[in-house]
């Protein structure tokens, strides 16, 4: 390689990792940093959120009316209760969606909860299969 070809692969080589390494950004707006306390605030929302879905399919496991068509459907709650705890991730977030979404307010002035037994098959079905 002559001596001009390395100058120029050198000064390409330069150019092409302070671009890459963000000092520079075509607009002209500095690079984005986060700090360690972002991040761990990123973290702590996350766990957070998982907490809070995982108390919500509890919540929902935990319904008598919710044991009463688990048991005519021959599925056993404690598997559930007991899968339930160790989800995490999609398919925590996704089976919690469904368990908030499980109606839990008196229908029509009923003394009763109306609530689609099909539902609750599914998130039940859903927890035990996952884990």
């Amino acid at each position: 390689m002559s001596h001009l070809n390395r100058n120029t692969f050198a000064i390409v080589a330069i150019a092409v990792s302070l671009s890459a390494a963000g000092v520079a950004r075509a607009d002209g707006t500095p690079p984005e940093v986060i700090g360690a306390g972002e991040i761990q605030a990123r973290i702590d929302l996350s766990a957070q959120q998982a907490d809070a879905d995982r108390r919500a399919v509890q919540a929902l496991l935990q319904r008598d009316d919710v044991r009463k068509v688990a048991a005519a459907a021959g599925l056993d709650i404690g598997r559930a209760e007991a899968a339930a705890s160790v989800l995490s991730g999609e398919a925590l977030a996704s089976i919690a969606a469904q368990a908030r979404a499980v109606p839990t307010d008196l229908a029509g002035g009923s003394d009763s909860i109306v609530m689609p037994a099909t539902t609750v098959i599914i998130v039940l079905l859903v927890i035990i299969l996952v884990t």
